[in-house]
C-alpha cells in the first residue's frame, strides 16, 4: 500500500501545473460530496470548522513565540 501511495504522488509530482490544477478542484468537489453525505447536522460541521480554525491560529502564535517567524522553513 505505502509504494502505491509513492507512485501515485511521484505520477501526480511529474504533471503540469494544469493537471495539477484540475486534480485539486475534483478532489475538492468530491470532499464536499462526501461531507454531503456525511454530515447530518450543519451546526456540528461549523463548529468543528472553527475549532480547527482556533488550532490553526494557536499554531501560529506558539510559532511566531518560539521560533520568531511563521513561515515554514524547507529542510
Amino acid at each position: 500500500m505505502k509504494s502505491l501511495i509513492h507512485a501515485v504522488w511521484l505520477w501526480v509530482r511529474r504533471q503540469p501545473p494544469k493537471v495539477k490544477a484540475f486534480l485539486a478542484v475534483v478532489n475538492g468537489m468530491a470532499a464536499l460530496v462526501v461531507l454531503r453525505f456525511i454530515v447530518h447536522d450543519h451546526d456540528n460541521l461549523f463548529v468543528a470548522a472553527e475549532a480547527v480554525h482556533s488550532v490553526g491560529i494557536c499554531v501560529r502564535i506558539y510559532k511566531l513565540i518560539k521560533e520568531k517567524t511563521s513561515v515554514r522553513r524547507k529542510t
